[in-house]
């Protein structure tokens, strides 16, 4: 009887150790889940918070302003697309990149590079198709210097925005020109003709020439490739820091 009750004891002491462990066990990893929930909602709202859509939209049209918050309200992605020059695609490129690290994941940034005249341009691509909801536009003055008429280059640019317009009226158009051309004649003019367009169809234009110098003087060469098919890293510089000024308030 003695050796059976010493055995009984035994068995219950390993049970009661037994299930004091388990339950120990039990109350460490609820505890662990919990506090890994909490750090992840944590995180998240930091994450939020760094972002101030209000400041970083500060320079765009109000239209532009209601559309994204519209679409961080319904869980959606802002999109955003830059349409330029093939010899302007490195100012793009570093744009997307900034843009895209500074709104995180609520907004994605397309390209369009186009090598033709506005007239074949219209033929052959619809940007409508993009759906985007901010559409920077560079309306081919330097494709179609000597091949297509500025006037007609306008009316081009105009049949663009209606075919985006019919298919997604919330879109939003801004138009910027190319790159200034050392000592260039009839381009500029073009230029003006855009800016004045521009304003007569309350269009936002971003007048970036305003930050190189003065493409009458020799110094603009100093930012263009030596054949001025494009601009060279200083030109580049120049151009895509106003550009991410506009898009991001970004200050430099």
């Amino acid at each position: 009887m003695k050796n059976f009750l010493t055995v009984l004891l035994g068995i219950i002491c390993v049970a009661v150790l037994f299930w004091g462990h388990s339950y120990y066990n039990q109350k460490i990893q609820a505890a662990s889940n919990k506090g890994t929930e909490i750090s992840e909602g944590t995180d998240e709202e930091a994450v939020e918070q760094s972002i101030d859509i209000d400041d970083l939209t500060k320079n765009w049209p109000d239209k532009a302003v209601g559309r994204i918050k519209q679409t961080i309200k319904e869980k959606k992605k802002f999109k955003l697309l830059l349409v330029g020059n093939k010899s302007d695609a490195e100012i793009y490129k570093d744009v997307k990149e900034k843009l895209t690290e500074a709104f995180g994941d609520h907004i994605t940034v397309s390209i369009v590079s186009f090598n033709e005249t506005s007239a074949t341009f219209i033929q052959e691509k619809d940007l409508a198709d993009k759906k985007a909801d901010l559409i920077v536009l560079e309306p081919f003055l330097l494709a179609d210097n000597g091949v297509v008429a500025i006037d007609d280059t306008l009316k081009n640019v105009s049949k663009i925005i209606v075919q985006v317009d019919n298919s997604n009226p919330e879109a939003v158009f801004v138009l910027q020109p190319s790159f200034p051309l050392y000592q260039a004649k009839y381009y500029p003019i073009q230029v003006d003709e855009l800016k004045k367009y521009a304003e007569k169809k309350d269009i936002p234009y971003l007048d970036h020439w305003s930050a190189w110098p003065d493409y009458q003087k020799e110094e603009i060469q100093d930012y263009l490739l030596s054949d001025q098919s494009g601009p060279n890293e200083k030109g580049i510089q120049v151009w895509s820091d106003y550009l991410l000024h506009y898009l991001m308030n970004n200050e430099q």
